[in-house]
């Protein structure tokens, strides 16, 4: 297994985002339908999306390392940036659904107020420095 150990990492940090939507998801069901909403056909999309992105993960790791390596290196000179980019949009597709069972919930869009903090931040910035 010291073949995917650069890789390790990436899997290791798209599968925390999947069950920190796992328990969002589950946050979101008991208050808007009680426990008796969670449904085991619902739980068992957790086991079936985590073993999707481990080896779509994997599987561009391979690609990258053993096919595509010299010519990738030849344009970005970031090591393994194929994976990084694909396990970035398995978490990047997790937070969204974090956001959208949180905002469910609470009506607050956690993403558009983190916009909205940092446009504000920008200006006050700008301001201070002018």
């Amino acid at each position: 297994m010291a073949i995917i150990s650069p890789v390790k990492p990436m899997i290791y940090v798209a599968l925390l985002a999947i069950i920190i939507d796992t328990f969002f998801g589950i946050w979101r069901s008991v208050k808007k339908g009680g426990w008796k909403s969670i449904r085991s056909r619902r739980l068992s999309h957790v086991i079936s999306k985590s073993l999707l992105y481990s080896l779509a993960i994997m599987f561009v790791f391979f690609i990258e390392k053993y096919i595509a390596a010299d010519l990738v290196a030849h344009f970005i000179a970031i090591d393994l940036i194929m994976t990084k980019m694909v396990s970035f949009f398995c978490v990047a597709v997790e937070v969204k659904s974090i956001n959208e069972s949180y905002e469910d919930v609470t009506g607050t869009n956690i993403l558009k107020s983190l916009r909205t903090f940092i446009t504000r931040s920008k200006d006050d910035i700008s301001k201070l420095t002018n």
